[in-house]
């Protein structure tokens, strides 16, 4: 190890003038980029300089490129296990509910995975560090497959919503590391080409999940659609563990990662401070989930958790300051302001996509009395524009080594999909508008292959690991945002707008009730009074789009605000 480190570095000190200042730490994430000046080869999984001619651009060898296809083949399979997963369990929720009776708290089912993955992703990165990223890879399918097992033989809810915990924490590392691997196999100009196929995997997952939840619980039963997924993620781990051979990387921290026993991996984690990370992600998460639409903003509880978010939150901020030697999330990347733009810069996209979708079925199926299928086959467009977009955006970096571009482009087809549908989504959409959420999904799909291109051009090699699973905690934060602030908007506009229509009908409370909290209802009314409801919902839908499009020139303006750094090949 220490010959290839020792000449890379070398290499750096006389072609700086080459390649800007890296944004943050020392030379080693410039050394890994600058293969312009090296012949990069693929020795037991990663690249090592093998010889130095800074006038000679050499491409890596035919080989490596095979060998990274191979290894990126059996890493997909977990991804499409993972992602099915979601998908699946909205297919069985409703099974799962009725055998257990116990439809009030069948929500916990989303919500219980949502909140593991958010509290243990920002560990991933860091225990790869200490562990290697094939044994934390392995741990992650190992949760995963015991997870699913627990929630398909569960005998209550409360057991399933435990496997679905289990679950969570796995489907974390599963997703995370796979992208961490990515940068580590490959340079960085073709970091953004891989993670799109990473993007075209998780689509046609997320894609099946659904047919396949619904098909095995209507054959089987429900149990079998969580069972199954135990032998299939063992599959997984077979062949990652046949697969990926792993050279353990340099650790700063380290001298000789290869000579630590276990005792002393164990000694340098910092369990402190990832108990008051956890803990203040998770009542920060809980906050968001259930404050506004399941408890009020003004309840005792929403009081009390937030105080615990922020009690635990000072004193995470204390323990990795003063306290650890080897911070489980280092403060120096909170710092870097290009971390932070890109963490904001992702969440703020993602929260106006989450409130895209959210509302894209139920449009159709209040305006055009659509089926709950159609209605869904109505989102494809974004499915599609997401795939597109992570394409297009690995071919434009790989080709010119830029990524700011991209970012602007993805607000601004993301700007231009919520102004057309406030511009013509008024009630009676044919076919060829609802093609408008194309360019939303697009938008999405450059955004998360640009910025993580971003994230890991403005941070040291050395913690690269952590500041992605840092990027992807921002998705999920994302994520919960916008499932809560379009809900509240939503809720909020169209109760508003229904009172207001139907305050001189007879009975017009409780029609306006049944209207804001049952779509059958609503396709079953006729005549003036749903002409009313109807514009009330249109009302609604528009608040919520301009919610949207105020996220996406909240991105354009931080996506400007973005300093690019030139990737050379």
């Amino acid at each position: 190890m220490s010959g290839p480190k020792s000449s890379s570095l070398n290499l750096a000190d006389t072609t700086s003038s080459q390649e800007n200042t890296p944004l943050l730490g020392n030379g080693k994430s410039q050394d890994r980029r600058l293969s312009e000046a090296s012949v990069a080869a693929l020795q037991n999984g990663y690249l090592a300089i093998t010889s130095i001619d800074p006038e000679q651009p050499v491409e890596p060898p035919q080989q490596s490129v095979r060998a990274i296809f191979a290894v990126l083949s059996v890493l997909l399979v977990g991804i499409f296990i993972s992602q099915a997963d979601g998908t699946l369990l909205l297919a069985t929720i409703g099974s799962i509910s009725s055998e257990f009776n116990d439809l009030e708290t069948s929500g916990w089912l989303i919500t219980s995975f949502g909140l593991a993955q958010c509290v243990t992703q920002p560990l991933y990165g860091k225990l790869s560090d200490i562990f290697g990223r094939k044994a934390v890879l392995q741990v992650a399918y190992l949760l995963f497959a015991v997870g699913g097992v627990i929630s398909g033989l569960g005998q209550s809810m409360a057991q399933v919503i435990i496997g679905r915990v289990i679950q969570g924490s796995g489907g974390a590392g599963m997703v995370v590391l796979v992208s961490v691997l990515i940068t580590d196999l490959v340079p960085l100009r073709e970091v953004a080409s891989y993670r799109s196929y990473v993007n075209i995997v998780q689509t046609l997952g997320r894609s099946c999940g659904g047919p396949i939840g619904g098909a095995l619980a209507q054959t089987i039963g429900w149990r079998w659609a969580f069972i199954l997924q135990g032998p299939l993620t063992v599959i997984a781990m077979v062949l990652v563990a046949w697969k990926l051979e792993l050279k353990p990387k340099p650790d700063a921290n380290v001298e000789n990662t290869e000579s630590q026993t276990m005792k002393e991996k164990l000694k340098r984690i910092d369990f402190l401070g990832a108990l008051f990370m956890s803990t203040t992600i998770l009542a920060a998460m809980l906050v968001f989930d259930l404050g506004g639409v399941k408890v009020p903003w003004t309840s005792p509880l929403i009081a009390g958790i937030s105080v615990i978010a922020f009690t635990s939150g000072i004193l995470f901020y204390v323990t990795e300051k003063y306290w650890t030697e080897e911070p489980i999330f280092p403060l120096a990347v909170l710092s870097n302001k290009h971390v932070v733009l890109a963490y904001l810069l992702l969440t703020v996209q993602v929260v106006s996509q989450i409130s895209l979708i959210m509302y894209i079925p139920l449009y159709f199926e209040v305006t055009s009395n659509a089926s709950l299928v159609a209605g869904g086959a109505y989102m494809v467009p974004t499915v599609m524009g997401n795939t597109v977009g992570g394409l297009v955006t690995g071919f434009y970096v790989k080709r010119t080594g830029r990524y700011k571009l991209p970012v602007i482009i993805s607000s601004l087809s993301s700007l231009l999909c919520f102004t057309l549908l406030l511009l013509t989504w008024r009630g009676h959409t044919p076919v060829w508008q609802a093609f408008f959420v194309f360019f939303g999904g697009f938008g999405t799909g450059i955004a998360q292959s640009a910025v993580f291109v971003e994230l890991a051009a403005s941070v040291d090699e050395s913690v690269i690991a952590i500041a992605s699973a840092g990027l992807y905690l921002s998705t999920n934060i994302g994520m919960v945002s916008g499932v809560t602030g379009a809900s509240a908007i939503f809720g909020n506009s169209l109760r508003a707008q229904l009172a207001s229509l139907l305050s001189s009908w007879p009975n017009g409370e409780e029609i306006a009730d049944k209207s804001a909290s049952n779509v059958q209802y609503v396709q079953e009314l006729s005549g003036k009074v749903h002409e009313l409801v109807l514009s009330a919902y249109i009302f609604a839908f528009r608040h919520s789009w301009m919610f949207s499009l105020g996220c996406s020139v909240l991105c354009l303006v931080l996506g400007l605000l973005m300093k690019e750094k030139r990737l050379f090949r």
